[in-house]
């Protein structure tokens, strides 16, 4: 089933939406940060993700690839540098650059051959991330019921 915004519920239960993303927004960055990181930081490393592998799904995977269980080459990785993830983040320049020095000091983060920055693979494949994946679809899914029991989102 697609799911479709349904423009007549979604203008009826803007509030409501704003509300509901708000609070969407805010399960997913908790989820980050907890134990580690502050927000900011959180904030780099989603940016990290996002910017490394946003081709991997345009290009597609091997179903086994599909999976954080299965280790994926660096190399396989859209480049990623300071710039890219002050762009991303609007955090400054400055601010970006000193910030992924200590994560690449605690081992959040690393530099590739290439001089590119990464997650170590050993961090994608391990259970915590496997865990926040699954908390992470949790918070949207339940945002996706919601926003469908308040008519803002409709099956197809």
């Amino acid at each position: 089933m697609q799911l479709l915004i349904d423009p007549e519920g979604a203008d009826r239960n803007s509030r409501v939406t704003g509300i509901r993303l708000a609070i969407l927004l805010t399960r997913l960055m908790e989820q980050w940060r907890l134990g580690r990181f502050d927000a900011e930081n959180a904030l780099i490393i989603v940016a990290v993700i996002a910017i490394t592998s946003e081709k991997l799904v345009r290009a597609g995977l091997t179903d086994t690839q599909r999976s954080l269980e299965e280790y994926l080459p660096l190399s396989r990785l859209q480049g990623c540098n300071v710039s890219s993830i002050s762009a991303a983040t609007g955090i400054n320049r400055e601010t970006v650059r000193r910030r992924v020095r200590r994560l690449m000091d605690e081992g959040a983060l690393i530099r590739t051959e290439a001089g590119e920055i990464a997650l170590p693979p050993e961090r994608v494949n391990d259970d915590t991330a496997l865990t926040l994946v699954r908390r992470q679809l949790e918070a949207v899914t339940r945002f996706m019921n919601e926003s469908i029991r308040d008519g803002a989102v409709v099956g197809e």
